[in-house]
């Protein structure tokens, strides 16, 4: 059961008894003598933990399933950790498939062997050795996570920790040959059949060395044009994250004489308009 923000269990006297108790979930927890300061204070106590866990109910070990731990984690994710919407996505992703086989079980019961099972199915999908790693690495962080939180026995966390890594060419699973860069030939015989804005940011894109997410949300007020070589600030990139709170880390791409000459049309065209000139801008009303 999860509250909402203003509302707490309330302290309750078990008449039978005479024992103060505080109901979290459907489950009663026993303070001691009703309207003792003994009992205030376990009900204070159990309280905390409920904010702190929350505002929801608060779990043994055994009663914790794995269904509760991913909706735990995903919500401390999305609030804490800030992932990038991909690899959001590609968690979300890995605990839905951990979730259609596991879900419903307890947390203790999760051990090398299930996860081995995972694994395995992981590659009945032909996913590849990378990505199986990458999946059984985030089911790993998963439960360390809970460990962390101590809603998930260390020995489990300590177990799956033996699990090691699919290693290549001694696996059934697919590695598939890596990725090379376009022949500049292919590119060059490509360039004319691109709409014109989006040859220029290829071509920007190969002088620099930009990602293209780099390329696409340049704006002019992120260019320093002062000296020979003007400086690009990316004011959003995928790793930026890796900064403090307060100052996130910088990217920024040195643009060239050849690089110049093919963006300053666009400055030039979009001086009374400065701060609106952007690629993305160019892209959407082209």
């Amino acid at each position: 059961m999860t509250y909402t923000r203003k509302q707490l269990p309330k302290y309750c006297l078990h008449r039978a008894s005479g024992r103060a108790y505080v109901r979290i979930g459907g489950k009663m927890y026993y303070l001691g003598r009703h309207d003792s300061a003994a009992s205030r204070r376990e009900y204070d106590r159990i309280i905390a933990e409920f904010i702190a866990n929350g505002r929801q109910s608060l779990y043994s070990a055994d009663e914790l399933t794995i269904e509760s731990l991913i909706l735990r984690f995903l919500d401390y994710a999305d609030r804490e950790l800030q992932y990038s919407p991909n690899v959001t996505n590609r968690i979300r992703r890995t605990l839905r498939l951990l979730h259609d086989l596991y879900g419903k079980q307890p947390v203790s019961a999760f051990n090398p062997a299930a996860l081995k099972v995972l694994r395995q199915k992981f590659i009945d999908c032909k996913f590849a050795r990378k990505t199986v790693n990458s999946y059984v690495a985030i089911i790993k962080q998963l439960f360390y996570w809970g460990c962390e939180e101590e809603i998930v026995p260390a020995e489990v966390g300590a177990a799956l920790r033996m699990v090691r890594h699919l290693q290549a060419g001694k696996t059934s699973a697919l590695d598939y040959d890596p990725i090379e860069p376009v022949l500049d030939e292919i590119v060059e015989k490509t360039l004319p059949h691109l709409p014109p804005i989006i040859a220029d940011m290829v071509r920007i894109q190969r002088l620099v060395g930009m990602r293209p997410q780099d390329i696409r949300n340049m704006r002019y007020c992120d260019i320093d044009r002062k000296g020979d070589i003007w400086k690009y600030t990316v004011f959003t990139h995928k790793t930026e994250h890796h900064g403090t709170k307060k100052t996130k880390k910088q990217r920024i791409l040195p643009i060239g004489p050849r690089a110049q000459a093919i963006l300053t049309p666009y400055l030039i065209e979009n001086k009374q308009l400065q701060k609106r000139f952007s690629f993305h801008r160019k892209i959407r009303y082209a």
